[in-house]
């Protein structure tokens, strides 16, 4: 397969931004900016597999890419009017253009299938194989069907399938049209695979649905004589044993493997040209920090840009650069990983909300069934889910491993967000000011705020300690690592990361920091913070070790940090925790003679 094919071509480039279409026809014909991604046909075509697999982010241009490779397999060229004149791969040669209209496509979308129960989900299954059946034998030789193969297909028409005979369906359909076609198989075309798995795992119906999923993909693609070659796409890679069992002639292209890398996704070039096409290059580097950043393929790796972001963007160039990807999908199957991960992995996250990378096995493939017994779940997830990305890769003991970072600034305050939902709810908006409190150099509704905050999120964390006192024939409460505490503060300062510079177990002065919140403009008059932690077993020792930990502030000279660019007023903080318990020394520091100036502690 070819997998260096020049690229970056910009059809109507002072049109409409194509937000929200998913038709390539409609894209083509309409007044819309078009990116010219059609050598992915190239490569599909001259892929060997007989089913191809691709798994990308969503929003990433999977739908739009399936709608432009069905639009080229079912028109033959035109002289006129035809939607590929002038495209990358009308300039391939005939050997391409020969294979438009040539077959029937069997095209079939899951997008829509992610009801909460299975009920609701076996009927959203069952109206949308009744329209495509409907469709596939209108005109169609069914006659020539085995008596068996009419009556489940007159049954799933109407809604009246069970899931048994559901599991027939693609493969007869396939039958169907080589017949309609004088022996011709059909191309076989699938979207978002994998959404019928993901909601069937979060809302605990997934055995019947693993059931008819398998039944209906492995029953066309496998073995099926009435099938010329199958392209599959989705967002994670399901394991074979789940879906695609025995599938043999099965090629895989996740983020992490060379082909299709430049098919899905904004290239820098391709940006580029966009902007300087619209008149907004100098947006370059603003657009680049918030939606650049993504790493696909491992030989000869690509960079791309989230395409979905930046299309929001150039359709509104007055607005400043926000989000838009994170606000068009669910994060709760990464949420659920958060929440039971151990302590390895909550440090790994605190390590990417700093901006540096951590490196972790990562899977090929994922059993959902197994997902909270895998070490190398969560990160997987976040890797194919687009949350993470891989800057290098090797190949380790036991499969492979990848150097992971957040991409950019929109991805990064969604993971913020995800870890604030990790850490649960919050009511009446008590992080954001627990936040402002602290900002303001307010040490008093800090101590407060922070008490209700504790209480009102930590459950998410086994902590340890309980706020109840144990009876006097117990064992004291042995207390747990500090880094839910830890990970808590740093959870809620992400976004804060445009005004300081935020440092984590930092070597300072003569020991290791636990928070410093350095403003990165002394001048805007913004309060320098430092914050060490301890955890205790038992509620009496909490004022103690507060007042231990702000000590250690002072002994340990950890205000030498901000001798280069002092701020103007300094506040440290000793903090202890037990269970859901806290308490709280603070101290006015002067940064410029380096030396303390007491004030009341609490």
């Amino acid at each position: 397969m070819n997998t260096t094919l020049t690229r970056c071509s910009i059809r109507n480039p002072q049109g409409k931004m194509p937000v929200g279409i998913s038709s390539f026809a409609q894209l083509l014909q309409g007044d819309y900016c078009f990116v010219d991604k059609t050598l992915f046909i190239q490569e599909i075509l001259d892929a060997g597999d007989g089913v191809t697999l691709i798994t990308r982010p969503r929003r990433f241009g999977k739908t739009i890419n399936l709608s432009m490779l069905c639009a080229f397999l079912r028109q033959p060229a035109q002289k006129q009017n035809d939607l590929f004149d002038s495209l990358a791969i009308s300039r391939q040669g005939m050997q391409y253009q020969q294979e438009r209209g040539k077959r029937p496509v069997l095209f079939l979308s899951f997008r829509a299938v992610k009801e909460s129960s299975w009920g609701d989900a076996y009927t959203r299954m069952q109206s949308l194989l009744s329209k495509l059946t409907e469709e596939v034998s209108r005109d169609g030789p069914v006659n020539k069907l085995a008596h068996a193969q009419q009556t489940i297909l007159q049954r799933v028409i109407h809604q009246q399938a069970s899931p048994v005979q559901c599991k027939e369906i693609l493969a007869i359909l396939t039958e169907l049209l080589t017949l309609k076609h004088a022996g011709l198989t059909p191309w076989v075309v699938v979207d978002e695979y994998d959404t019928p798995m993901q909601a069937a795992y979060q809302y605990n119906y997934y055995k019947p649905m693993r059931n008819l999923m398998r039944g209906l993909l492995s029953d066309c693609l496998k073995e099926n004589d009435y099938l010329h070659r199958g392209v599959v796409t989705g967002i994670l890679r399901i394991a074979k044993e789940d879906i695609f069992s025995d599938l043999n002639n099965l090629g895989v292209y996740g983020v992490l493997d060379d082909p299709f890398t430049a098919s899905f996704g904004f290239t820098t070039p391709e940006v580029q040209q966009l902007l300087q096409q619209r008149k907004l290059q100098h947006t370059f580097a603003a657009v680049s920090a918030w939606y650049d950043g993504y790493r696909f393929g491992e030989d000869r790796p690509v960079t791309v840009y989230n395409p979905w972001s930046l299309v929001n963007y150039a359709a509104n160039p007055t607005r400043q650069p926000k989000e838009y990807w994170v606000n068009t999908g669910s994060t709760s199957l990464l949420q659920h990983l958060m929440s039971v991960t151990n302590s390895r992995d909550t440090d790994a996250i605190e390590t990417l909300l700093l901006g540096n990378s951590i490196e972790r096995d990562v899977a090929d493939n994922l059993a959902l069934r197994e997902l909270e017994h895998l070490g190398e779940a969560l990160w997987s997830i976040a890797l194919t889910a687009g949350y993470v990305t891989a800057t290098r890769t090797r190949q380790g003991t036991l499969g492979r491993k990848a150097m992971l970072r957040i991409p950019n600034r929109e991805v990064r305050i969604a993971f913020q967000r995800m870890v604030l939902g990790w850490l649960n709810k919050v009511p009446n908006n008590t992080s954001s000011s627990l936040v402002q409190a602290l900002l303001a150099n307010d040490p008093e509704q800090f101590t407060q705020r922070l008490a209700v905050f504790v209480r009102a999120t930590l459950s998410y964390f086994d902590v340890g300690a309980s706020t109840a006192q144990p009876d006097a024939n117990e064992e004291p409460l042995q207390p747990q690592p500090e880094h839910a505490y830890h990970m808590l503060m740093l959870g809620m300062l992400a976004h804060v990361a445009d005004e300081y510079r935020i440092r984590s177990n930092r070597e300072t002065g003569c020991g290791r920091s636990d928070v410093l919140l350095i403003p990165v403009d002394p001048a805007e008059n913004r309060p320098g913070i430092i914050m060490e932690f301890k955890q205790v077993a038992t509620q009496q020792n909490l004022q103690q070790a507060a007042q231990e930990a702000l000590e250690q502030i002072q002994s340990k000279d950890y205000v030498a940090e901000f001798a280069d660019h002092p701020p103007k007023q300094m506040t440290a903080y000793g903090i202890a925790f037990c269970g859901k318990a806290t308490a709280v020394k603070h101290q006015t520091l002067t940064p410029h003679a380096q030396s303390v100036a007491t004030t009341p502690t609490l």
